[in-house]
């Protein structure tokens, strides 16, 4: 079962970094299309090649690259017109696509990893391509003349089952499943991963389709979350009333879910409120143009053909009517004055009635200073971008040198200082990052985790902002936020990438910069002895450079380079023009052995910082010997 969601988080994950090109073909659908505010049959001219070629090779591309980088991404690509090619049918080419880009990917991943070890030196950027090209002209033939044709005979089987269910009246009883998996975070994997590439063909041929209103309904958690505003009190209340704006406006449906589990029992009413709801959307044969993400409203209404508002409306006010009058008793019958305790209501507004201690999932002997921090979600998009926007906001405020941002779970970055992540996210987290400090939370809205979260950092930023001053700054080319201290990483490769990640956060290069950064350490090997890498681009005088900085990553445990010589650190140095004497300086540094081992064994950011500010002639006052 494991194995099965963390597969429906990927290609939910893939769809959304492509969901603004979905969205641009709803739009254009809305106002142009055969049911738009402006008809124009000559449009089709453009949604044609979108749906035939664009988003498959879009979709193609982003899976091949998430896993075998960006020649993964390009034979995945070439790959799908093979399968493009071989398709008769009238059937889009999107659901292939999903497939056949993660499993190019992967098999460009494995074939690099195959060859490593095996060619000449001086010739390795010759074989990967060779090989990868080879890959891509057999996969590309054997999709063209098997694989297509058994992918058009699957998609006729499930788009015929759904046919089915549709014609018999059966389709509104999918809230059955779609209201009970959504409160468990499955939200994502069902709506982008399911009803999507349904609803992507429906409306090929019809128009329009009730795929995209199944799973973003915003009407079920909006009914639960007044339900829990008529019946709380005081700050409790306040959080209620920002998460059914956040929910129903905003279209994040995550806030409304621990509420949910608070009370478990209200899944009935919320199960009764999406039956209702898929009942109208059904009887007024309501339906949208592109799926509307996020499932606000707002977006709702925007992905409405003419005509359609009024239905997909009255769908989700009776959703969500049936939710409140439900969620209404339920709490009720359960709770009545118990809502006036504030223990009744602890997992929704706890770092109010804790004490730091007690939120924190791990001790800790010694907090190190947090300079980023991280609130990490399903995808990465929805509930965890809300939340950073409102702490960055607050920090902003309070004058705090914090960055904050969002990502995936299960894709937390390497220099992440906190994670902050939904309470029944969090074991997941802290697998897929054990260094960092991570806190849970229940309600993405708790004005009062923010506030004693403000204080605790504004209280360490004291001592730290003394701490930088002892030492002096080092500017824009090296500060203590260019340090990764205790990174880990499974292979060269992976390191690589991490460092070359922070580069590209702290606006010195491109995206593109790390590709070239690969394909320059397996021309030749970066790693010069002493336990220290090098890694760096094709050249000093590079576009993807934007300006001058180094990076340092300390690897404890060591990376495996070449023949069992392990790196303990990896530095980065870009710099045009100034590359030549930054990396002289830091040769200097790292000529002597006892000054690796002790950046090497640096215990912070500010350490490693204060260590190397010496070598690089920057304003620091002393150094630790």
């Amino acid at each position: 079962m494991n194995r099965i969601n963390r597969i429906g988080r990927f290609l939910s994950y893939l769809v959304f970094q492509n969901i603004a090109g979905l969205i641009g073909l709803g739009l254009i659908r809305v106002l142009f299309g055969e049911r738009g505010w402006f008809p124009n049959p000559a449009v089709q001219d453009i949604i044609n090649p979108v749906l035939k070629y664009f988003l498959p090779l879009l979709f193609a591309y982003t899976g091949g690259r998430m896993i075998g980088s960006h020649r993964g991404g390009v034979i995945a690509s070439f790959v799908m017109i093979g399968m493009i090619a071989g398709n008769t049918s009238d059937y889009s080419m999107l659901m292939p696509a999903m497939l056949v880009g993660p499993l190019t990917g992967w098999i460009i991943a494995r074939t690099d990893r195959w060859l490593t070890d095996r060619i000449p030196v001086g010739l390795e950027l010759l074989c990967y391509n060779v090989a990868a090209g080879l890959i891509g002209v057999v996969l590309c033939l054997f999709c063209y003349a098997e694989v297509t044709h058994w992918f058009v005979f699957g998609m006729q089987g499930i788009h015929g089952a759904a046919k089915l269910v549709l014609e018999s009246n059966y389709l509104p009883w999918v809230a059955l499943a779609v209201e009970p998996g959504k409160v468990m975070f499955l939200n994502n994997v069902m709506n982008h991963g399911i009803f999507e590439p349904l609803g992507i063909q429906q409306t090929k041929e019809f128009g329009q389709s009730v795929f995209f209103l199944l799973e973003t309904n915003p009407g079920p958690g909006a009914g639960l979350l007044l339900a829990y505003y008529m019946l709380l009190k005081n700050k409790p209340r306040d959080n209620a009333r920002s998460s059914l704006l956040i929910q129903f406006v905003g279209g994040i449906h995550e806030v409304y879910f621990p509420y949910a589990l608070m009370r478990p029992l209200v899944i009935v009413p919320l199960i009764a409120a999406g039956l209702a709801g898929n009942w109208v959307f059904v009887l007024l044969h309501a339906g949208l143009v592109a799926t509307p993400s996020p499932g606000s409203l707002i977006a709702l209404m925007l992905m409405a053909p003419k005509g359609m508002h009024l239905p997909v409306l009255g769908g989700v006010l009776a959703s969500a009517a049936v939710s409140f009058a439900g969620c209404y008793l339920v709490l009720s019958w359960k709770g009545g004055s118990a809502f006036d305790d504030p223990a009744a209501l602890a997992t929704v507004h706890h770092l109010s009635e804790k004490s730091e201690d007690e939120v924190s999932l791990k001790e800790e002997p010694q907090r190190k200073t947090i300079r980023k921090i991280y609130f990490a979600c399903d995808a990465g998009m929805g509930s965890s971008a809300m939340g950073a926007a409102l702490l960055r906001k607050k920090i902003k405020q309070a004058g705090l040198p914090v960055e904050v941002s969002n990502c995936s779970v299960d894709g937390i970055p390497a220099d992440a200082d906190l994670v902050i992540s939904q309470a029944m996210l969090t074991a997941r987290a802290q697998e897929a990052a054990p260094r960092p400090e991570h806190l849970s939370m229940v309600s993405f809205v708790d004005a009062a985790f923010y506030d004693g979260l403000i204080d605790r950092l504004r209280s360490e930023g004291l001592q730290g902002r003394l701490d930088e001053r002892e030492i002096g700054g080092s500017g824009a080319l090296f500060t203590p936020d260019h340090v990764l201290i205790g990174a880990q990483a499974d292979d060269k490769w992976q390191a690589i990438r991490q460092v070359g990640g922070l580069l590209v956060r702290l606006g010195l290069v491109r995206d593109n910069y790390i590709d070239r950064m690969i394909e320059r350490e397996r021309v030749l090997s970066t790693f010069i002895g002493n336990g220290v890498a090098l890694p760096h681009g094709v050249g000093a005088v590079d576009t993807g450079i934007l300006k001058p900085g180094i990076v340092i990553a300390q690897y404890p445990d060591g990376v495996t380079f070449d023949e069992g010589s392990k790196a303990y650190l990896l530095i980065a140095v870009v710099g045009g023009e100034q590359q030549m004497g930054l990396v002289s300086r830091i040769a200097f540094m790292i000529e002597n052995p006892d000054t690796v081992q002790a950046l090497v064994h640096a215990g912070s950011p500010l350490e490693m910082h204060r260590r190397v500010s010496a070598f690089l002639q920057e304003p620091a006052s002393d150094t630790i010997e």
